[in-house]
């Protein structure tokens, strides 16, 4: 296996690269499953890079590292090289344990049963694949965030005591969805939006939002009967339209 980890790229799975160099962190998971296993992985917006030169920079589909911060030639390196620079995918995750098992887990919790990192990497597998390694639980430890939230958005946190972990994933096994952080994004949240509309329509006269708000309901309807190919009479659709809209005001109201 040593090969996944010693040969130079100048492209990867049709990307360029911003020059030669070696994939790190998720890019070389992705490697050694899709060989190993001819299972095709979606690629992440961002992939990881480490070349000759003593510069760091990020590219819109790379993030580029200098030689120091080159894993060691072992998956376990590159796993954890992953969680502390790319943050966490779940499916490049889920995919790299049902190919290996539980045996790198296993293996990082022997050598470093405390780190931080291991600990990830050990709640993500149960976590993943719903089920429970024969090891006891930790007794000490502080507990760290399973996500980090400089690099994603995170949930509200659960402490997991068997990993000394705070469980703060946006979501469940059946669906989480994993944000990557970036400056356009962090812009929209400090602009307020959402503050600023409100603020709007709280100006508008209540019976023209009320009327407005009513007439788009019904047109969503209607188009949302469209797609399935069903043309009911208007008084159903509105009658859906009424339920959609007190369904999103009782959410509102218990937020």
């Amino acid at each position: 296996m040593s090969n996944y980890f010693s040969q130079k790229v100048t492209r990867f799975h049709g990307r360029e690269t911003p020059e030669e160099g070696f994939i790190v962190g998720y890019a070389l998971l992705i490697e050694i499953i899709e060989r190993r296993t001819q299972r095709l992985v979606p690629l992440p917006n961002q992939l990881s890079l480490v070349t000759e030169k003593h510069q760091r920079y990020n590219t819109d589909q790379w993030q580029v590292f200098t030689k120091r911060h080159k894993p060691d030639d072992d998956i376990t390196s590159h796993l954890t090289f992953a969680l502390k620079y790319e943050g966490i995918d779940l499916y490049i995750l889920k995919a790299f344990f049902q190919f290996t098992g539980g045996e790198p887990v296993l293996n990082m919790i022997k050598n470093e049963p405390t780190s931080q990192y291991t600990r990830r990497v050990w709640f993500l597998y149960e976590w993943l694949m719903r089920t429970k390694l024969n090891v006891p639980d930790l007794k000490t430890g502080t507990y760290v965030e399973i996500v980090n939230p400089k690099l994603q958005y995170p949930g509200s946190s659960v402490n997991s005591t068997r990993h000394r972990i705070k469980n703060n994933l946006p979501g469940t096994q059946n669906f989480c969805p994993m944000i990557r952080k970036t400056e356009k994004l962090e812009g929209y949240i400090t602009k307020d939006l959402s503050g600023t509309i409100e603020k709007g329509l709280s100006k508008l006269d209540k019976e023209l939002v009320r009327r407005t708000a009513a007439f788009l309901l019904l047109k969503d309807s209607k188009a949302s009967f469209a797609i399935e190919g069903e043309y009911p009479p208007n008084l159903r659709v509105r009658n859906w339209g009424k339920v959609i809209g007190q369904a999103i005001f009782s959410e509102r109201s218990d937020s």
